[in-house]
């Protein structure tokens, strides 16, 4: 595993990256993947995957599994449980799970856990890298502005959201966009192979752009 357990003033995971193959066959239960490849940094973007059976939660029949974080503390922005992405892998393998954080600029850290509902996986804690030049600021300093960004209308339903291929098949469906035309609807979209299966797959792909080989290429 790559969590171990650390007493604070309550007890987290703290995690480091696992490879996406311990991840993908249930021996770490946390993924992540930023935007430029990068360690998570304060002000970015990042996507964290979770399967849950790593961790032996079951997904709920209705909504599969819900996140719930905060930046800095357990409970900042993190009220209410969002439902995740659901990633299905075909019949083989369970679905992963996958929600989008933009991290902002005075947050030095999430904690977060996964629910069905009734069970509970967590918490976990990531650590962001903040800005050069506040490195040598206390905690203080990260708190006030954190509460000073989070005290916008909307600000926590902007910073913690589901994956986009939610997005896309809505918007899809209303403005009947193709992939061109996205813009129109501020999509993030992610072109690449979306085949779990194939060595080319880009977990953080939501639009299939024909990079995954056909299986009689190789032949």
């Amino acid at each position: 595993m790559e969590c171990g357990l650390i007493w604070s003033s309550f007890m987290f995971y703290r995690c480091t990256l696992p490879s996406w193959a311990e991840f993908d066959i249930g021996r770490a239960s946390v993924y992540w993947k930023t935007m430029n490849g990068l360690p998570p940094m304060s002000g970015e973007k990042l996507t964290l995957f979770y399967n849950p059976a790593a961790s032996k939660l079951v997904p709920n029949d209705e909504f599969g599994i819900a996140f719930n974080g905060g930046f800095n503390q357990p409970i900042m922005c993190g009220s209410e449980p969002r439902a995740m992405t659901k990633k299905n892998r075909g019949k083989a393998d369970p679905s992963l799970y996958t929600i989008k954080i933009c991290v902002p600029k005075h947050a030095v850290s999430l904690i977060f856990s996964f629910t069905n509902g009734v069970d509970w996986d967590g918490p976990y804690k990531l650590q962001f890298q903040v800005l050069k030049r506040w490195r040598n600021k206390p905690i203080s300093f990260f708190n006030e502005g954190l509460a000073e960004e989070l005290s916008q209308e909307g600000a926590c339903e902007r910073a913690i959201f589901p994956d986009s291929n939610i997005v896309v098949t809505r918007c899809a469906m209303i403005g009947n966009l193709s992939a061109e035309g996205g813009n129109r609807c501020n999509l993030d979209l992610v072109a690449g192979c979306m085949d779990p299966s194939s060595p080319f797959f880009d977990p953080l792909a939501n639009v299939d752009d024909g990079s995954c080989p056909l299986e009689d290429e190789d032949e």
